[in-house]
């Protein structure tokens, strides 16, 4: 009996956020996909993207306060590690994070499955 495996195609987007200058150290910028938010953060130099949205009430992180890698939603306070999206206020409200490119002074994030 022959068995089929089944290959799982990868899907994935890159999407523009904004030219590098306008990610200064300690700044972030959030955008809009298809709906979806998406926020990349620059602390200390590295950048970290994940999704723009606190779980709680879907307000967006870019732009609110960040405290080294710990950005803070602006409407509740909640509280999310940028590097791994991981909230440290509720373990289910985890956000997941994406890779983050720059071609030619732009800054892409990479989202979609492998």
């Amino acid at each position: 009996m022959t068995k089929r495996l089944s290959r799982r195609k990868s899907i994935l987007q890159k999407i523009k956020i904004a030219s590098i200058s306008k990610l200064k150290p300690g700044k972030s910028v959030g955008v809009t996909n298809l709906g979806k938010k998406y926020a990349v953060f620059n602390i200390d130099g590295q950048l970290y993207g994940i999704d723009g949205a606190c779980k709680h009430m879907k307000a967006s992180l870019a732009g609110s306060k960040t405290d080294g890698p710990i950005v803070t939603c602006a409407m509740h306070g909640w509280k999310f590690d940028v590097t791994n999206g991981a909230c440290l206020n509720e373990s289910w409200a985890n956000l997941k994070s994406f890779p983050v490119v720059i071609e030619d002074d732009i800054v892409y994030l990479i989202v979609g499955e492998e």
